[in-house]
């Protein structure tokens, strides 16, 4: 039996409209999978392969399905999988649709099923990166007030920072930069947030302009860290095991 092969976007609408199109070919599912649009991907004998365009009406159907007929946990687990960074994420997103429109909500309980633990491990990878960030993101204060903070994560986790720092910060005016996929998260005081792609601008050469007293708390925040440290109990192995090195790139208080 020939596979085929629906090849979309590396995104949850992407994926969604590839999960549309599977299901309105008509083809047996066993005989169909998903895989991610990425460059230099490599084809395999037998398979028909059919580019996905991303359709966000359609996308949204498959979300609205998933919500009312699986469930509403059902659908925010799945969303957590899809922004992961690997790309087993797409198919088996794929099968974790097809068997909860079969069993509704008890597919969470399926744990044993491949596409269950693919998904779980891509989920636990992306709660533990979205807690870290919460834990390292450093605000700074621009000249206009505004507190601007860079993350750079493997997962695509920006969104799901959103309740917990309009929560903390709701009086201030906010934003959060993904540097690796180039997105933002802009708050404005006692407003919702907003989640915008800025794909035309490399936020790592973006020049900031900080406020009168930004330089000087970075400064005694940088001695506060150093004075307080015990020069005979430094481990460094303890320290990037508590906080990996990728996390302190934007830490002001760690060398460049």
């Amino acid at each position: 039996m020939q596979v085929c092969v629906y090849l979309c976007e590396d995104s949850i609408e992407g994926i969604f409209s590839a999960v549309y199109r599977a299901y309105a070919d008509r083809r047996a599912h066993e005989s169909n999978r998903i895989m991610l649009r990425t460059p230099g991907f490599n084809r395999e004998l037998f398979c028909e392969y059919l580019p996905v365009e991303t359709d966000c009406m359609r996308a949204v159907k498959v979300a609205r399905t998933i919500q009312r007929d699986i469930s509403g946990r059902a659908y925010e687990f799945v969303q957590k999988a899809a922004v992961s960074c690997r790309p087993e994420k797409a198919d088996a997103i794929y099968r974790f649709i097809i068997e909860g429109l079969t069993v509704g909500s008890r597919v969470m309980d399926h744990l044993t099923a491949p596409f269950m633990q693919t998904l779980c491990a891509l989920v636990r990878h992306t709660d533990n990166e979205t807690h870290s960030f919460m834990e390292f993101l450093r605000f700074e204060e621009l000249e206009n007030g505004v507190l601007f903070g860079k993350i750079n994560p493997k997962n695509d986790i920006l969104p799901f920072l959103a309740g917990h720092f309009s929560d903390r910060f709701s009086g201030e005016d906010w934003v959060i930069a993904d540097t690796v996929h180039q997105t933002v998260l802009i708050h404005r005081r006692g407003a919702d947030c907003i989640y915008a792609s800025m794909q035309e601008i490399d936020f790592d050469e973006l020049a900031l302009h900080y406020s009168a007293g930004e330089e000087t708390m970075q400064r005694l925040w940088k001695t506060f860290v150093d004075a307080i440290a015990i020069r005979e109990r430094v481990n460094p192995g303890l320290q990037r095991q508590m906080m990996p090195l990728r996390y302190r790139r934007y830490m002001r208080e760690f060398p460049d």
